[in-house]
């Protein structure tokens, strides 16, 4: 019980991440129907599959992650779920058939894969025709260096260019992490315990702005939602 309360209001890495990210996702989903079968590629802990679930955006999920770690807290978070099935692997070597889910995201995950055109391909790959890919990625310019990145991020248009190979057309595109918030969590890192003990909504400096308040605001995430060309 103790730690949905502290993910919920305390501050680290992830709830700001959870708290900023995860209200561009869902307004994301609401201009879509709900997916009978959604695949995530890279879901961590499971925090927004959890989601997703619950808010009804899709049926079933197939939820893959290949670091060990997030992959135990993946089957403590989702695994007495009925409608979750949980495979732990590679973006780069989906296990699933060819067009089989109605829908795939992936957030925050290929700055993180090398070879980052295999992975948007293995995305649209399982996707169906006509379904939908929500993703997720770091926005240049990066505010603090992160050793776990293949690069720096990825502009609308890089991203465009990565997905479109695949039969991909944007359809949506929104942005998160303002400087604003990350210069604010640049200052409670240096506080004891990376400041841990502050309310994660003081590190929030963009809820309540528009999309072009936050594009203005130099983000360092960016969001866009694409479909698959129908053949």
């Amino acid at each position: 019980m103790l730690r949905p309360l502290l993910r919920r209001f305390c501050y680290t890495a992830n709830t700001i991440r959870y708290r900023v990210e995860w209200p561009r996702l869902r307004e994301a989903f609401a201009k879509m129907p709900p997916a009978q079968l959604l695949f995530d590629g890279g879901a961590g802990s499971g925090e927004f599959v959890c989601r997703t679930l619950a808010g009804g955006f899709a049926k079933r999920v197939i939820a893959l992650e290949f670091d060990a770690s997030n992959f135990t807290r993946l089957q403590e978070n989702l695994g007495s779920d009925p409608r979750a099935t949980l495979i732990q692997g590679s973006l780069l070597e989906i296990p699933l058939e060819n067009e089989s889910a109605d829908m795939v995201m992936s957030t925050q995950v290929i700055e993180h894969i090398e070879d980052h055109e295999k992975a948007a391909a293995e995305l649209c790959r399982v996707l169906k025709p006509g379904g939908h890919a929500l993703i997720t990625v770091p926005h240049p310019p990066e505010p603090f260096p992160n050793d776990g990145h293949f690069r720096e991020g990825y502009t609308a248009a890089d991203l465009t260019a990565l997905f479109a190979p695949h039969g991909m057309t944007p359809l949506h595109t929104d942005y998160f992490l303002t400087r604003a918030t990350t210069d604010r969590m640049g200052l409670v890192w240096k506080l004891p315990a990376h400041g841990v003990f502050l309310p994660v909504s003081w590190v929030d400096a963009e809820s309540g702005l528009t999309s072009e308040q936050r594009r203005a605001g130099t983000p360092y995430g960016l969001l866009m939602l694409f479909q698959k060309a129908l053949r």
